[in-house]
């Protein structure tokens, strides 16, 4: 049983695991019912009703008989926790797909109350396993919640697998001019973007075009504010995306970055980054960070943004390996037979 919100990402890798998979063997419980279309045509999907505590007693019952016949239990982040503690026995059946966020709300400034930490505790620190492409995100949750999952390699959904036949363009290696430079990677104020662009400011004078992707998101006064900076900060040489792109643009707007520079504190961002790697990009991130450190472990060739500081901005990086690598761990076929481990278990 897969326990989800229905979003971008999640809805998709419903269609997925219908298509690829036996679907009978799998029940999708979801936080909330974004499509009627979804109830009226698929039998294994449930949707829990909002408002929650208006609809207490039968989500509860709807929860209960979803989960006792399920083998084992597929957490997507972290929804529904509460309703472990009612079933104290659904913890070591239960496998996490983290996302990252959940881990440590210090990293992004999320006060919880004691009850909700308490319960976070209790459920984390049980489950038998996590799902990830972050071996690191794995290792900290472990050491965080102090318990002892085991490690499953997923790329998790289809957003982080690669397009294999996009043609890299010929002026992947910081040949533009002028120079394109992706800063952040949406509106979360997460992405830091004013320290990145306090590392750019000595540049500011030189060939370079800044654009800042502002179009995805929650938090429209940082927006704005974010807007205000970079324009302040660097003038016309500032892009403020702020319109919608389909995938296929994106991809192809990519494909035209020279340098992209994330400064997120913990692991986030990965859609682009993965597809920047397909792509043959320079990427800087903070070194900090469990993806900066997975993905060095894994030998692609990511770069501390402090070495902007250092080496300067046009410093040449060789990033020949990472197109290859990140087939081998973001392929369409790497998704599936990692699934098709997980459920085997």
């Amino acid at each position: 049983m897969h326990i989800l919100e229905p979003d971008k990402f999640t809805l998709p890798f419903i269609d997925m695991v219908k298509s690829e998979f036996d679907s009978e063997n799998h029940l999708f419980l979801c936080t909330s019912e974004p499509d009627p279309f979804l109830r009226k045509n698929n039998c294994n999907i449930k949707f829990l009703r909002n408002p929650y505590r208006r609809h207490l007693i039968e989500n509860t019952i709807l929860f209960f008989s979803s989960v006792r016949g399920a083998s084992r239990i597929i957490l997507h982040g972290n929804p529904l926790l509460f309703y472990f503690l009612l079933f104290p026995w659904l913890p070591s059946r239960t496998y996490w797909v983290i996302y990252g966020y959940e881990i440590d709300d210090r990293l992004i400034k999320i006060k919880r109350s004691l009850v909700n930490r308490l319960i976070r505790l209790y459920v984390l620190s049980r489950i038998s396993g996590h799902i990830t492409h972050i071996k690191e995100d794995s290792d900290y949750a472990n050491s965080h919640f102090g318990s002892h999952a085991k490690f499953f390699y997923s790329p998790i959904y289809l957003s982080n697998v690669i397009d294999e036949k996009l043609i890299l363009s010929e002026t992947n290696r910081i040949l533009t001019n002028p120079i394109r430079i992706l800063v952040g990677n949406n509106t979360s104020p997460t992405n830091n973007h004013e320290s990145i662009f306090r590392m750019l400011l000595p540049f500011k004078d030189e060939n370079i075009l800044l654009f800042c992707p502002l179009s995805y998101g929650l938090y429209d006064e940082y927006r704005d504010m974010t807007i205000a900076k970079g324009r302040d900060y660097f003038g016309n040489r500032f892009v403020a995306m702020t319109e919608f792109m389909k995938p296929d643009t994106y991809k192809e707007f990519l494909n035209e970055i020279d340098i992209a520079i994330f400064n997120h504190q913990r692991q986030e961002g990965m859609v682009v980054i993965i597809q920047l790697l397909n792509l043959g990009k320079v990427i800087y991130m903070n070194s900090s960070t469990t993806s900066y450190k997975s993905f060095v472990s894994r030998g692609f060739r990511v770069f501390d943004n402090t070495l902007i500081g250092v080496d300067g901005l046009f410093m040449e990086r060789d990033v020949s390996e990472n197109v290859s690598l990140a087939r081998v761990y973001y392929s369409y076929e790497r998704l599936l037979s990692s699934w098709n481990t997980i459920f085997d278990i």
